[in-house]
């Protein structure tokens, strides 16, 4: 089964050379995949520079770029032949099973949202994440930056977003939500986390409570976190940046700078098993739930390992029809 994977060559920090690069190593590691690598035609070929395009990697034209720092609902009145529009208007009609971008989440996020529409019973989307912790206990965490200022309703469907994602990785419908907050106890919070959790109790989740962050990623006994996407973003970030400073101080330990190669060595040896679980790199992308096609979005400074896994998740998951299976999961769910 041949599964047609939609790239942004334009999206990220390192864009265009490790979008590119990265495609056409994974067209010539998976003959079963196809690329539709989509970006201004002149600057993909400058960056080729001579380089074979493998038969299942196709380059499709887009005259525009967005930019990192723009203003996502102006970039997508202004920019309607950028890489991301192209793309999605790609997957919308049907020329491709998903989407991949390390760009502009927030142009992204809005361009998905008019082009593709959200699923029923659903009032936003939300971008989720499975990360695991010190007791291998995969924890889904739900909103990393679709929707910055939620209502009570649209926290309330991130929670059930949350269950139909992992009720889809694992067929378990015993989910356990729970609502990032500054405390457990129930009078902790704003109006909007009580009156989300009200909503939680009263249907047919399995609610359970409010929950720190200080215990996410040690033993959260909880299957899926509920935030807001300022929330959840600024969370993920700052426990990836301090997993990096951590291992840096480890190898600092280790040995000295000049014998780098005995630092890499060692700490592969004893820290590298506990420390890859928490690299960004090694999932790729967080998934855009509640629309009606599959997108994934990464890290804008995601390297060539994040591509790669990104693109070949995003494959995994279409053949298993993702999309289709989160809606009828909501469905069942809210009916």
């Amino acid at each position: 089964m041949t599964s047609t994977v939609i790239v942004d060559a334009m999206g990220g920090d390192n864009a265009p050379v490790v979008p590119v690069f990265s495609s056409i190593e994974v067209c010539n590691e998976n003959p079963d995949i196809k690329i539709l690598l989509v970006g201004s035609k002149n600057l993909i070929r400058d960056t080729l520079d001579g380089a074979k395009i493998p038969e299942n990697l196709e380059i499709i034209d887009a005259g525009e770029s967005i930019e990192m720092g723009e203003t996502p609902s102006l970039a997508f009145r202004n920019k309607g032949n950028s890489s991301v529009h192209v793309a999605l208007d790609l997957l919308v009609q049907g020329k491709g099973d998903a989407f991949f971008s390390a760009g502009n989440t927030g142009a992204i996020v809005t361009a998905a949202y008019f082009k593709s529409g959200v699923i029923p019973n659903i009032t936003r989307p939300a971008l989720a994440t499975s990360y695991p912790s010190v007791d291998k206990h995969k924890l889904i965490i739900l909103d990393l930056g679709a929707t910055l200022d939620p209502k009570a309703e649209n926290l309330f469907d991130f929670g059930v977003l949350g269950e139909a994602y992992r009720f889809f990785m694992t067929g378990l419908e015993d989910s356990r939500i729970s609502i990032l907050n500054v405390g457990t106890e129930e009078g902790k919070g704003n109006k909007k986390l009580a009156e989300a959790a009200e909503m939680i109790k009263e249907s047919t989740l399995n609610y359970n409570g409010f929950i720190e962050s200080n215990i996410l990623f040690s033993h959260p006994e909880t299957d899926v976190v509920v935030t807001d996407a300022f929330t959840g973003n600024v969370a993920l970030k700052t426990v990836e940046g301090l997993t990096e400073t951590i291992s840096q101080l480890i190898k600092a330990k280790i040995a000295p700078p000049q014998l780098a190669k005995v630092q890499t060595f060692v700490f592969n040896k004893v820290f590298g098993e506990v420390f890859r679980n928490f690299q960004y790199n090694l999932y790729g992308t967080a998934f855009l739930l509640g629309i009606n096609h599959f997108v994934g979005i990464g890290h804008g400074r995601s390297d060539k390992k994040a591509f790669k896994n990104a693109i070949l998740r995003l494959k995994r998951y279409s053949e298993r029809n993702f999309t289709k299976k989160i809606a009828d999961r909501v469905k069942a769910v809210k009916s």
